[in-house]
Order: C-alpha cells, then structure tokens, then sequence
C-alpha cells in the first residue's frame, strides 16, 4: 500500500492548533520531562551530525511538528524534533524520530532545500543510497528495506520520509545508530499512457540484428534467466518516435519468430536513472497485450540505455496496435554525503 496516500486518507482533516504546536515547543525549550501517559514505541533520536556541518533546526521546530501530527497524530505528543541536523550542498537532514521493536526499525525524516532552488515541486528520491547502520555481530542474514515519501510542502522545500529495516537476522538491539546517504535524484517527473505514434503498418520482417550482452532482463521464465547472457538486438533504423523531451526514442521495430520486437532508447539512463516502461499494448480489438520478455543492455558512453520489448503476436495483427509508454525522468543526480548519529533506548 502506498504509505502516503494511506496516511493522508486517514489523517488529512487532523491537524494540530496553534495552541498546540506552541506548547509542545515551549515544553522542549523549557527543558522540563514529558510525562508519558502510556508506554511509549517510539524512541526519541538525540542526534549529532557527522561528516557534515552541525546546524541549529530551531526555526524548523513548528514545521516539523506539524509534519508530525499530519501523519500520526495519536503519537505526535510523544514526538519532539531532533535538536542538531547536518548540511551537505544545501541540502539538509533531520532525523525527527525513531523506533526500534524487535525486528524491525522505523525511522522518519526530513530533507529540506535551504536554498529553496534544488528541490523545485516534487520531493527528491533517495536513490537507493541510504543505510542506517547499526551493530549486527557477524549476521550475515539480509536486510529487507524500504523508503516512502510521506510528504512534501513546496512552500518550505520539505520532503517527510519514512523508512522501515527489517533484519532478518534477529532483533535490533537498542543503542548507537548512524543514518547516511550520499545521493539525490532530483526533479522527478512522471508522465503515464504516453502515446507512442509510430507507423506499424510496414514493419519489416527478419531485420538485422546486433549482439550485445546484456545487463537487464524481465520475464516470467525463470529459466531464461540462467541461459540468456547475451542477445541478438535489432539494429537501429532511425528515429520511429521520440518523446517531446527527447530522452526516450523507438528506434527498431520488427517482426521475427512469431513475435514483434520493439527496441528503445533511453537517455541519461546513467546519470539521471531515466527510465521508461513499454511492456503492454493495445490490439485492434481494444484487449491489451503484454510483452513476453524484455531485455536491456548499456551504452555507458553515450548515457544510454537500449531495451528490446517482444510481443508474440501474427504478422498481421501488428498494424493495428497501439502503442503507449510510462515515462520517468529526473533533472539532476546530486552527489554529496549526509550522516546523522543518534541513540535509542528502551
């Protein structure tokens, strides 16, 4: 289920007052324990940033909070906003809360743009590049992880994010942590069902091909993936179709062994992880085809990304189809390296 729409539907009417936000920041300031009124499972992260610049998160107290209470109101009075976060390229981390319970750890975060020009209207991704750390004694079972943007204001250029790790080693034991990233995809655009208007009503049978090995493969037979290391890609025909920013091309189509073969390109696949799903097409008859298999190779010196989807279907079924494609596109792949420490206790 998607984390954030989950959470809005339930809480997107609850919202803290004025009073408060500002009692709950008086309290923090004041110094003065919070009494708990029933057990608590989140922990507090008293946090102190490492390889980066310690910065003061005062002023971002009463938005954070409210961040809070947005996405779990019945908790939020047990919540209060780490004192110290750090600052990379201006970009900076805040670790709000964290909890440990057998397991599993939970962590909420926030990442805001200081500069208020980085982050444009989308929350950035972390792109895979975080790890939250932690003393695991030799275990070499896994790790199963996840990462869910739970909101972003861009009026403050403020993403909330929340992340889970489960150990499937056995229980997290409480103490020091250390929370780090060292990517950010930046200025993410999603486009669904673009039309791909390109003229099937010729498609060549028996086209050329190029062998390449490969780097990427889908399909639903498990056994091509211990025999397929190489394949026979269609050689490019020219420009068949282009988006309108000009990252993603059909560059071949084909009939051949049953199957129509459609090959695409995706610019800066490396350097901005664009990325493109052409896997289902419309016949005559309006019913939707899913391609067989596809796979992939790279062009690491151009940026590039060539895949070849394969739709078995009879030759003359191929003028007649539709074809449409989900796009995803960033603007820029930040590099920088951002670290925050913290304990949690029982």
């Amino acid at each position: 289920m998607d984390f954030h729409k989950q959470y809005r539907s339930m809480n997107e009417n609850i919202t803290p007052s004025d009073a408060l936000v500002q009692q709950t920041i008086a309290k923090m300031e004041s110094g003065r324990p919070h009494r708990a009124r029933k057990p608590l499972k989140i922990i507090l992260a008293v946090a102190a940033a490492l390889a980066c610049v310690s910065t003061a998160v005062a002023a971002n107290q009463e938005a954070v909070l409210r961040v809070l209470y947005q996405i779990a109101p019945g908790m939020a009075e047990y919540l209060q906003p780490v004192g110290q976060a750090c600052e990379n390229r201006g970009v900076k981390l805040e670790v709000v809360s964290a909890d440990v319970e057998g397991s599993t750890a939970k962590v909420y975060l926030s990442l805001t743009d200081t500069t208020g020009s980085l982050f444009g209207d989308a929350a950035p991704d972390l792109y895979d590049s975080w790890h939250l750390d932690y003393p695991r004694w030799g275990r070499a079972a896994p790790l199963s992880c996840g990462c869910s943007t739970v909101d972003y204001d861009p009026s403050t250029h403020t993403a909330t994010y929340f992340l889970q790790i489960d150990d499937l080693g056995g229980d997290i034991p409480a103490g020091a942590f250390k929370f780090s990233f060292n990517k950010l995809l930046i200025g993410k655009v999603e486009q669904k069902g673009v039309p791909v208007t390109a003229d099937l009503s010729a498609v060549p049978k028996n086209a050329p091909t190029e062998n390449h090995d490969i780097n990427g493969l889908s399909t639903s037979d498990i056994s091509l993936y211990e025999t397929m290391h190489d394949y026979d890609f269609l050689v490019p025909q020219g420009t068949l179709w282009q988006s309108e920013d000009g990252n993603f091309t059909l560059t071949a189509a084909a009939w051949h062994d049953g199957a129509l073969h459609l090959s695409y390109r995706t610019e800066g696949k490396l350097s901005r992880d664009n990325h493109a799903d052409f896997a289902v097409l419309r016949m005559t008859d309006g019913t939707e085809l899913w391609r067989d298999y596809d796979v992939s190779y790279v062009d690491s010196d151009a940026d590039a990304e060539v895949t070849e989807y394969v739709f078995p279907m009879a030759y003359e079924d191929v003028s007649g189809c539709t074809l449409t494609g989900d796009l995803y596109t960033a603007s820029n792949l930040m590099d920088g390296r951002w670290a925050v420490s913290f304990r949690l206790t029982q």
